[in-house]
C-alpha cells in the first residue's frame, strides 16, 4: 500500500485544478460511468440488490472513477492520482481484521459477509451533541452495553463554562472530551474499551491534542478521519493520519456516499459510496468506513428516505464485502428523534438492511440530532437486538426484504418526529428507559417478531 509520505508528496506536486472545475469534471464521469456499467436502480420499490452481476460492475465502475479521477485536495488545489494497480494493492492488503482496545476489554472488529452468521460489531454511539454537565455519566451508560465493542466521543459548543472558538479553545475541548470518555469508560467499569475521538475541530492541532496514553488517545483508541464528499481530502486530516498512524491509532472514515450532490441520483452516490473508503484507505490509512448512501433531505431530517437508497445502500456494502477487506460500519442515523415510535422503527429497518448486506453497526443518532437529543443507550441496545433476531432466524435478502417492506409501508407518509432529550426518556442514573419509552419499545419488538424475527 501506499504510504502516506508518497500521498503527501502527491498533494503537492499533483496537477492544479480549480476546484469548481474538479466538481463539474467528477458529475461527468460519474455520469458516463453510471451509463457505460449499467447502473440502474429496478424502480419495482427494490429494498435489497439481488443482482450479484450488478456488484461486480459497480465496483469496478468506482475502480475506474478513481483510476481516472484520484482524489482532490482542498488545501493545495492539486489531484493526487492513484494507478489501478495500487488501487487494487490497497483494497488487498488491508487486514480485515482490528483488534482494539486493551486487556480484558479488548475487541476484534471484523468484515463480515453479505447475507453471514457472524454477530456483528457494534459502537453504540455516540457521534452527537451532549452537553459537559452530562458527558460522564452518558458515556457511562453507552459503555455498560455489554455488547458494545468501542464507543465513540461527541460533540458540543461550550467546555468548562467558555463557548468554543479558536485554536487554542479547540485543542483543550479535544482533550477533556477525552478525558470525559476515560471516566466513563471506568465509572461502566470497561476501563480498557477503545475509544474514538470524535474531532472538536478538523484542524491539525486540534486533531493531534489528544494524543495522551495516560489520559486522552491510547494506542489502542481510535481517530475519526473523514474523506470530504465529492473525494476531496485535505492537509490537517492527511497531518493527523501519519501522526496517528506512527503512534498506533487506528482510523474511521464516514465514507457513504450522497444522492442530490455532484455524484448525482442514487445510481451516482453509489459509486461514491464504493470509491469514498477506499479512497479513505489510500489517503489516511483508514481500515473502518461507516459506509453507505444517504440523501441530502435525509440527512437533513427533512423525510424519512425512499426505498431508492435502501437498494443503494445494500449494493454498496454488497460491493465492499465481496471485492476489498474494508471493515464496513452501518451509520444508522433515523430522521426521527428518540423516544419516539418512528426512531425505533427506522432503527430496525437500518438494522436489518446491515446485517443482511455485512456492514457492522454503528451510532445510533437521529439525523439532525439536538444537544442532548441525538440517541440514548436503548436504540443502541435494540439495535444490536434487532440484528441478532435476523440472524436466528436466518432471513436471506428476499425474506429481509419482505420484513423490511412491511417496515416501510408503517413508516410511509409520516414526517419525521423531532423526539425529545435523553433524559426525559431515560433513567441515565439506574441505565434504563422510562416507563413510556419501555412500553414503545416492547411494542415495536413484538411488531418485529410477528414479521418473523426471532427474538428471544
Amino acid at each position: 500500500m501506499l504510504s502516506l509520505l508518497e500521498v503527501a508528496e502527491r498533494t503537492q506536486l499533483g496537477p492544479r485544478v480549480q476546484e469548481s472545475t474538479w466538481d463539474m469534471g467528477l458529475f461527468r464521469r460519474v455520469s458516463d460511468l453510471v451509463r457505460e456499467y449499467d447502473i440502474r436502480y429496478p424502480g419495482d420499490g427494490a429494498l435489497f440488490n439481488m443482482d450479484d452481476g450488478l456488484v461486480e460492475r459497480a465496483f469496478r465502475a468506482a475502480v475506474e472513477l478513481l483510476a481516472d479521477l484520484g482524489v482532490y485536495c482542498i488545501t493545495t488545489g492539486r489531484v493526487v492520482r492513484f494507478t489501478e494497480g495500487e488501487i487494487l494493492q490497497a483494497v488487498r492488503e488491508t487486514p480485515g481484521r482490528l483488534v482494539v482496545g486493551e486487556g480484558r476489554d479488548a475487541r476484534v472488529l471484523t468484515q463480515k459477509a453479505i447475507e453471514g452468521t457472524e454477530p456483528l460489531n457494534l459502537c453504540p454511539g455516540h457521534h452527537a451533541p451532549f452537553d459537559e454537565e452530562l458527558a460522564p455519566l452518558v458515556v457511562k451508560n453507552f459503555a455498560q452495553i455489554p455488547r458494545a465493542d468501542f464507543i465513540e466521543g461527541f460533540n458540543f459548543t461550550a467546555v468548562d463554562g467558555r463557548e468554543i472558538f479558536g485554536l487554542p479553545l479547540e485543542a483543550y475541548a479535544g482533550r477533556r472530551q477525552l478525558s470525559w470518555m476515560r471516566e466513563g469508560i471506568r465509572k461502566a467499569g470497561r476501563p480498557g474499551m477503545a475509544i474514538v475521538f470524535y474531532p472538536i475541530s478538523t484542524r491539525a492541532a486540534a486533531l493531534l491534542a489528544p494524543m495522551d496514553p495516560d489520559f486522552g488517545l491510547r494506542r489502542t483508541d481510535g481517530v475519526l478521519l473523514s474523506v470530504l464528499p465529492d473525494l476531496k481530502v485535505e492537509h490537517d486530516l492527511l497531518t493527523a493520519a501519519m501522526a496517528y498512524e506512527e503512534y498506533g491509532c487506528f482510523g474511521i472514515s464516514g465514507s457513504f456516499g450522497m444522492a442530490g450532490g455532484f455524484f448525482g441520483g442514487v445510481e451516482g452516490a453509489v459509486l461514491e459510496g464504493i470509491a469514498k473508503p477506499i479512497a479513505a484507505l489510500l489517503a489516511y490509512h483508514d481500515h473502518v468506513s461507516y459506509t453507505g448512501v444517504e440523501h441530502v433531505s435525509s440527512v437533513s431530517a427533512l423525510r424519512i428516505p425512499a426505498r431508492s437508497l435502501n437498494w443503494a445502500r445494500s449494493l454498496v456494502n454488497q460491493a465492499l464485502n465481496a471485492h476489498t477487506r474494508i471493515i464496513c460500519l452501518a451509520w444508522v442515523i433515523p430522521t426521527s428523534g428518540p423516544g419516539t415510535e418512528s426512531h425505533l422503527l427506522e432503527v430496525a429497518v437500518r438494522a436489518i438492511e446491515a446485517t443482511i448486506s455485512g456492514a457492522n453497526l454503528y451510532a445510533p443518532r437521529h439525523s439532525r440530532a439536538a444537544m442532548n437529543a441525538g440517541q440514548t443507550p436503548l436504540e443502541a441496545e435494540f439495535m444490536a437486538e434487532v440484528s441478532d433476531a435476523t440472524l436466528r432466524a436466518r432471513l436471506d435478502r428476499g425474506r429481509a426484504a419482505e420484513v423490511v417492506g412491511h417496515l416501510s409501508e408503517a413508516l410511509a407518509g409520516r414526517e419525521p418526529e423531532p423526539g425529545v432529550p435523553v433524559q426525559e426518556c431515560y433513567d441515565l442514573v439506574n441505565h434504563r428507559p422510562l416507563p413510556d419509552f419501555q412500553a414503545t419499545y416492547e411494542s415495536v419488538r413484538d411488531r418485529l417478531a410477528t414479521l418473523g424475527l426471532s427474538f428471544r
